[in-house]
């Protein structure tokens, strides 16, 4: 289940129970409920106004670690490559999504894009190739695994 959707079932519950202040509860009480509740409304909107979501993800040197990001049919979604202890010389894609494509833009973003009309989920992964704080060659590769919504 979303999170949307579970952010919506307990706003629905936290009001159907007369918890969220009512006449029984002193001032303060309703003031820091209402508060919550204009919280969670606030983060609800966020969410699904934002086409594209990827969490931070940290890398390690010489190893393959798991991201993930969540974005929209037919979308662009990005990934900003930070940077990394030491100068990194270029950005590959290493495994291309099933359902869509995706493309490095300049040295420091991914891109992808599923194609139009897909829901579903897909996967893909790049690596960062250049030196570590000693100068030693290092790649850095990340697997990402994509949520596709309508």
């Amino acid at each position: 289940m979303s999170t949307i959707r579970l952010l919506q079932r307990w706003i629905a519950q936290y009001s159907a129970s007369g918890a969220s202040g009512g006449s029984y509860g002193g001032r303060g009480k309703v003031l820091k409920q209402t508060g919550v509740a204009c919280l969670l409304l606030v983060a609800l909107a966020t969410q699904s106004a934002s086409a594209c979501s990827v969490p931070r993800i940290r890398t390690l040197g010489n190893q393959t670690v798991d991201g993930f990001m969540t974005t929209r049919s037919g979308r662009p979604c990005g990934i900003v490559l930070k940077r990394s202890p030491g100068p990194t010389h270029s950005a590959d894609i290493v495994a291309q999504p099933s359902n869509g494509s995706v493309h490095v833009t300049g040295r420091n973003r991914i891109v992808y894009r599923s194609r139009a009309g897909f829901v579903g989920s897909d996967t893909f992964s790049y690596a960062r190739r250049g030196l570590d704080t000693r100068n030693n060659p290092t790649t850095r590769t990340v697997r990402i695994a994509v949520t596709v919504t309508p």
